[in-house]
């Protein structure tokens, strides 16, 4: 197949400036509406903690490894606590759950391996629930979403209603993320109907697919709705949305490594995010951090606990 991967070299002083200048805060700890949140606003409830392990209670603290992902997950400029809808959720159902949260940022391609391999006791970050993962790990979900383009302001293209509407072009994406392989599955489909092919590059973290994009290196991104929305807004007018007519409505949530506490984990996390659900918590944290966008009525565990 005509698929063409690359993961571009180390940014240049003259590169990281001008991602400043597109865009803005994406990297940044602000919100779509400006608004800062740290800390937690809920109080421990002592229910919800009984669901969790002994040891996980007693510790008293969860290290949660996540990726720079505007607006869900961002960090501010020169480091510090992160911030962003999903890290502001994952700060409150543990706090409902007596516990405190340290945040560990690395690079999206090595969160799923970190669990695996124990470094870290789960993630966040808009990670989508897809089967490969599911086989590896368990999801707590708390966030719906739909995948959309992204391109520069001047081009051609408002919509891809068709999955072969973007042969042709060169497409970029995160490293390890659902929407490369996305990407790679639209690329394959261009070979098999004869289109011309769709070239896909991979870069180490979004702010890299976007700042690619402004540079004219990629011709389109592919990121969620809410990534995507965001980086339009801190564009200031050079990037577009170009709606998906295609693909479904995907979960999202909080990822737990398999081991000997992951369902009790599950469950209590499951439990933390149904109350926030139910108090108005998780839609006033997507209101004030995601224009209210994607919120569930209820929280679900997948792979499901058996009981």
């Amino acid at each position: 197949m005509n698929i063409r991967t690359s993961i571009p070299l180390r940014k240049t002083t003259a590169a990281v400036a001008l991602l400043g200048t597109v865009l803005g805060a994406s990297a940044c700890g602000e919100s779509l509406n400006e608004a800062k949140t740290a800390g937690s606003v809920q109080s421990k409830d002592d229910g919800l903690a009984m669901l969790l392990p002994k040891a996980v209670r007693d510790k008293g603290t969860i290290t949660v490894a996540a990726a720079v992902y505007a607006p869900a997950v961002m960090v501010p400029p020169g480091g510090g606590e992160p911030t962003g809808w999903d890290i502001q959720i994952t700060r409150e159902t543990a706090a409902l759950l007596g516990l405190k949260v340290k945040f560990t940022i690395i690079p999206f391609d090595g969160v799923i391996p970190g669990l695996q391999a124990g470094r870290y006791d789960a993630a966040t970050g808009e990670i989508n629930v897809t089967d490969d993962r599911t086989k590896i790990v368990r999801f707590v979900v708390n966030h719906v979403s739909r995948d959309a383009f992204m391109v520069k302001a001047d081009s051609k293209y408002a919509k891809f209603q068709d999955p072969l509407d973007a042969c042709g072009l060169i497409v970029g994406a995160s490293l390890g993320s659902s929407e490369a392989a996305l990407a790679n599955k639209l690329a394959a489909g261009c070979d098999t109907a004869g289109k011309a092919p769709l070239t896909v590059k991979t870069f180490a973290d979004q702010a890299t697919v976007n700042l690619a994009l402004s540079q004219g290196r990629i011709a389109a991104n592919i990121a969620s709705g809410s990534q995507v929305a965001y980086s339009v807004k801190q564009s200031k007018g050079k990037f577009k949305v170009a709606e998906m007519g295609f693909g479904p409505e995907i979960k999202t949530g909080f990822v737990l490594p398999n081991n000997a506490n992951t369902a009790e984990m599950a469950k209590a996390f499951e439990a933390a995010t149904n109350k926030l659900i139910e108090t108005g918590g998780l839609q006033r944290i997507l209101n004030e951090q995601n224009l209210g966008l994607g919120a569930v009525k209820k929280s679900e565990v997948i792979p499901p606990v058996e009981n």
